[in-house]
């Protein structure tokens, strides 16, 4: 989903010359363009992201209808133009009660990557940090000085404590260079003296 996310595209120009524009002007249905908007925004929030529930009472309750089902009714063919039925695939089961629009499944389609791809920037980062952490504390343990220069061994103990959830200190680490190696320690979770 893309819930958390505060803007999306709008393609300006691809609005102002569409077709949907060009009727609902043409028909005096003006607020037709404004409850498509709000759809268009609400789109971006469900799941999956840049697509809508093909039902009256979720759609009434999207488009800031409420209880006005038959409002939302009256104006449903005109505001969802474009939209048509669309089958996706949740939790491995395929189900058609969606509505799809192909430029916004592209829209959404991008922010999605963006959002994967930011994400992934921020863990890579993350773990950037903790393999510097890893091997500052390398250096500081005596006998560790030639695993800290060993870029391989600094990523393996950075994965395990990362794995297990525990934080770069130094008895963390000499486990976690230890288990790497293969011999079985005591954990340290903090500066409590609780143990694990």
């Amino acid at each position: 989903t893309l819930a958390s996310h505060e803007w999306v595209e709008l393609h300006i120009h691809k609005l102002l010359t569409s077709r949907f524009l060009a009727y609902a002007l043409r028909e005096d249905r003006r607020a037709d363009i404004g409850t498509a908007l709000i759809l268009w925004s609400e789109c971006y929030r469900q799941d999956p992201a840049g697509t809508l529930p093909d039902d009256d009472v979720e759609l009434a309750q999207l488009a800031r209808f409420g209880a006005d089902v038959e409002g939302w009714r009256a104006v449903r063919e005109g505001v969802l133009h474009g939209w048509r039925q669309c089958h996706v695939e949740t939790g491995g089961q395929m189900r058609s009660d969606r509505l799809g629009h192909p430029f916004i499944a592209e829209i959404a389609e991008r922010a999605v990557k963006r959002k994967k791809g930011r994400a992934r920037s921020r863990e890579e980062s993350r773990l950037a940090v903790m393999r510097s952490r890893v091997k500052s504390k390398l250096k500081g343990i005596a006998g560790m000085t030639r695993i800290a220069n060993s870029s391989h061994a600094v990523e393996a103990i950075t994965r395990w404590l990362d794995e297990h959830g525990l934080f770069v200190n130094e008895d963390n680490v000499r486990v976690a260079a230890d288990a790497v190696a293969g011999v079985p320690r005591v954990v340290s979770l903090g500066g409590d003296g609780e143990t694990r």
